[in-house]
């Protein structure tokens, strides 16, 4: 898709718009993610025992408007979004798994 065809939606999606997200997505949803924690919702506890509570807050807003941004979107292009946009080795194969992991950051 060229950017002349990208929807509004997708043209929003650029990985310097989600810099917690992102640092959240290598730090805790790398490639070994599953090595080291087992599980995206373990990670996510990780990540929560690690962070301060506006880090917290903060992944939680970008994850919420990654979520309302992308509400429209196949998932085929949301994953390639997390994996190739913001270099997690987390591939979602739905959008409620993408509202798993925002509910478990909740906490």
């Amino acid at each position: 898709m060229t950017k002349r065809q990208r929807t509004p939606a997708a043209r929003r999606l650029r990985g310097d718009v989600f810099p917690a997200l992102r640092a959240f997505l290598k730090g805790y949803l790398h490639q070994d993610f599953t090595a080291v924690h087992g599980s995206v919702r373990a990670a996510a506890e990780a990540f929560r025992a690690d962070a301060s509570e506006d880090e917290r807050d903060q992944l939680v807003r970008e994850l919420e408007t990654l979520v309302e941004t992308v509400s429209k979107q196949k998932t085929r292009s949301i994953r390639g979004f997390i994996t190739d946009g913001m270099g997690s080795g987390w591939m979602p194969t739905s959008r409620e798994e993408i509202l798993e992991l925002l509910e478990a950051l909740r906490g």
